[in-house]
């Protein structure tokens, strides 16, 4: 239902609340992901929900590539209780940057890209190829690398973001449970376990929850992103142990690094968006929507080539239909 697959609750219970190992909540992660967000993928496709296609395709193939790097470079050279921390301190830093921008209510968001190029594509595979990183180490991070992109520098509504998100996770987690289970040979036999119990839960559940998201408002997906990064970085701090000053310097460094980093971002984005209206006076919230016959978030049937505006009036989405 949000940005955040279920290796996003997954990797931090099974690692500190149930003392798993990291390895082993990795696997179970991609593999439960795997199945659980494909079929919510199913569900996004067979609604016609609007996506933004150009993250589909280039953080796909960055994700990929960093997954597999990650998966023989970066894994085996962190510690446990360092992915474990690294994990929640850096989503902590995108929730407190997401607080921080939602306090705007009325700012433009768009379904696509606008004016894309090289470089805007550019940016898209490095956010992937990050992501992909994460999902090597903690079985979950490319979703959140493209939805954190795409909402803080392209001003990308959270209502489209997300189900873009979910379908990069999907695809993702695939090919890290392919790598880890064909190429390596390295899931074990508990993560094995753990996937036939959950595995009935999940195909139904990751669905629903991608019903129910296309009915809230991006709002209500932005706190739920919220509540889960603060919940598990207070946890990790509570349950983590040894937690060594030196653990505990990484973890602030995490969280100070990168919300500069998606401040960075915010203020880039803040910047295209004025570089943009500068240009074209006026049409600030106008997107060209390409897609046929599509049904977006908002429940309004979208014809191909037309021009759909989106604004937001004291927490709501107005949008009007120009057909050209």
């Amino acid at each position: 239902m949000t940005s955040e697959g279920g290796g996003a609750i997954a990797f931090p219970v099974m690692t500190l609340a149930l003392k798993i190992s990291p390895a082993v909540a990795r696997d179970f992660s991609l593999m439960i992901q795997s199945c659980g967000m494909s079929a919510a993928a199913f569900t996004i496709a067979f609604m016609r929900v609007t996506l933004e296609m150009h993250s589909l395709v280039l953080c796909s193939l960055g994700g990929a590539a960093g997954c597999i790097f990650g998966l023989h470079v970066v894994d085996p050279n962190v510690s446990a209780a360092g992915k474990k921390m690294s994990f929640v301190s850096i989503w902590f830093a995108f929730a407190s940057v997401l607080i921080f921008l939602n306090r705007y209510h009325k700012r433009p968001t768009f379904k696509t890209i606008q004016d894309f190029n090289w470089w805007k594509g550019l940016c898209l595979f490095a956010a992937g190829f990050l992501g992909g990183i994460f999902t090597s180490f903690a079985g979950s991070g490319l979703d959140i690398c493209s939805f954190s992109i795409l909402t803080l520098l392209f001003r990308i509504s959270e209502k489209v973001a997300t189900p873009t998100s979910v379908i990069l996770m999907a695809g993702n987690t695939l090919v890290g449970f392919y790598w880890r289970g064909v190429m390596i040979h390295g899931i074990s036999q508990d993560a094995w376990e753990y996937l036939f119990v959950c595995l009935p839960i999940v195909v139904f559940g990751a669905p629903i929850g991608s019903v129910l998201g296309s009915h809230f408002h991006r709002l209500v997906l932005a706190a739920l992103v919220i509540i889960i990064d603060i919940i598990a970085l207070v946890s990790g701090f509570a349950i983590v142990r040894p937690l060594t000053p030196a653990l505990i310097g990484s973890s602030i460094a995490f969280i100070v690094g990168f919300f500069g980093i998606f401040m960075g971002l915010t203020a880039a984005g803040q910047r295209l968006l004025a570089s943009r209206e500068e240009k074209n006076p006026g049409v600030t919230d106008t997107v060209q929507c390409t897609s046929v016959a599509t049904i977006n978030i908002c429940g309004v049937t979208e014809k191909p080539q037309s021009y759909v505006s989106m604004v937001e009036t004291d927490g709501k989405h107005n949008e009007t239909t120009t057909r050209l």
